[in-house]
């Protein structure tokens, strides 16, 4: 039988806060009386979004970004934070105009995604961009991004890549593929 009832919070302490996170320490009781303490990472924001940028009827384009997580350059898609007051629609459109300088008259929302529930509150939206045209923005990037246009049939090969790991762009692999069936 799954347990429906939520575990109460009895407390939640902010441990540290950047700009983009804060770490806090809440303190639960679970329905069946048992006191537990849990860590959890809290996004400063509203989420964020990733957006697979379609050129063509055939292929994706794809980025070439340092992430320091990781400490090294990685492959993926069009991505960054929603702003306060922006829409997860509005924020795709902005990112993919700073990040590849190009708008897109077709932008459909394939799926809302959670990475690391069990510690984070994390959300990230998921954008398919088609008819896209000339039209760049500054962004906010400290160095030129270089891109890469990948043929869809060869998603297999991109999943393979050891610079090719984030789990969102990934999973967008596969929506992509399905979704032109």
């Amino acid at each position: 039988m799954l347990v429906s009832r939520l575990p109460r919070i009895t407390a939640i302490e902010s441990i540290a806060a950047t700009p983009l996170f804060e770490m806090q320490r809440v303190d639960l009781e679970f329905a069946n009386g048992q006191a537990a303490r849990f860590h959890r990472l809290m996004g400063q924001g509203p989420g964020s979004v990733v957006v697979v940028p379609m050129p063509d009827a055939h292929h994706v384009r794809l980025i070439k970004e340092y992430a320091v997580g990781f400490e090294r350059y990685e492959l993926g898609f069009v991505k960054g934070k929603i702003d306060d007051g922006e829409t997860p629609q509005h924020a795709a459109s902005r990112e993919l105009r700073e990040e590849i300088g190009c708008r897109a008259g077709t932008l459909q929302h394939l799926t809302t995604v959670t990475v690391t529930p069990g510690y984070s509150n994390f959300q990230s939206w998921i954008f398919l961009a088609s008819e896209l045209s000339h039209d760049p923005l500054e962004g906010d990037e400290p160095e030129e991004l270089e891109t890469q246009d990948w043929p869809i049939n060869q998603f297999d090969a991109l999943r393979t890549r050891q610079d090719f790991t984030d789990a969102r762009c990934v999973l967008a692999t596969y929506l992509v593929a399905s979704q032109l069936k």
